[in-house]
């Protein structure tokens, strides 16, 4: 009698963790699922995160993003914001350099390398029985040393000739990137139960698009 019990103890504790809720994937690689979708515009990352969460948004992809669409639309309104400032002609001869500019500023933004550092599981507060990885991670960024000065003294007098050759030279600068800078962030993925199976998600990846951002725009040119 007591080998039975024993017995049915040890098969009851197999059952159970063969019952227990099981990660599909682990939050470090759903963070970097995310990241390389918003950051680095990787449509292979895209696919994965969609499959991910697929089985959490009722079969449907969770994300749809024309990547090419989105780089073309954030050159034009940073070139056409950016040529505001100075006088109608200039601004006509200097848009293709304006838009390689930026393009080449935004491709070096895309190369930033990511490293989680740390994952912790905690509960969530406002939530009964929902987890919440916290990730801690850093990216670093090449970037250039110094920009050339920027012919601003008084925008509406600036010729094209001058302005084209600032442009010229700062996209080299980016092109040629020569000093890296790395920033630490953190970001919380939420944990979503789908019968004996562990998700992790964010509804708002944006935070990581605007924090990077923001720290790689104050990081170039000397400072």
């Amino acid at each position: 009698m007591k080998n039975y019990k024993t017995i049915l103890f040890l098969l009851l504790a197999l059952f159970g963790h063969a019952f227990k809720a099981q990660e599909v994937n682990k939050p470090a690689e759903v963070f970097g699922f995310y990241f390389n979708t918003f950051i680095k515009y990787d449509h292979a990352a895209l696919v994965n995160l969609n499959n991910y969460l697929r089985p959490t948004v009722e079969g449907k992809d969770a994300y749809q993003i024309n990547f090419q669409e989105s780089s073309e639309q954030m050159i034009k309104v940073s070139t056409d914001s950016f040529l505001s400032m100075f006088p109608a002609n200039t601004a006509s001869a200097c848009k293709v350099e304006a838009e390689n500019y930026f393009r080449a500023l935004s491709d070096n933004f895309k190369q930033g390398k990511l490293s989680v550092k740390e994952v912790k599981l905690v509960q969530n507060e406002y939530v009964q029985d929902q987890k919440i990885a916290n990730i801690a991670y850093s990216v670093s960024f090449k970037v250039p040393s110094k920009l050339p000065d920027l012919p601003l003294s008084d925008p509406k007098k600036v010729k094209s000739d001058e302005l084209k050759k600032y442009l010229a030279e700062s996209t080299e600068k980016f092109k040629n990137a020569d000093k890296i800078v790395t920033t630490e962030q953190e970001f919380s993925l939420y944990e979503l139960k789908e019968g004996t199976k562990i998700y992790y998600w964010n509804g708002s990846p944006d935070k990581i698009v605007s924090t990077l951002t923001d720290f790689y725009f104050e990081n170039f040119g000397g400072k």
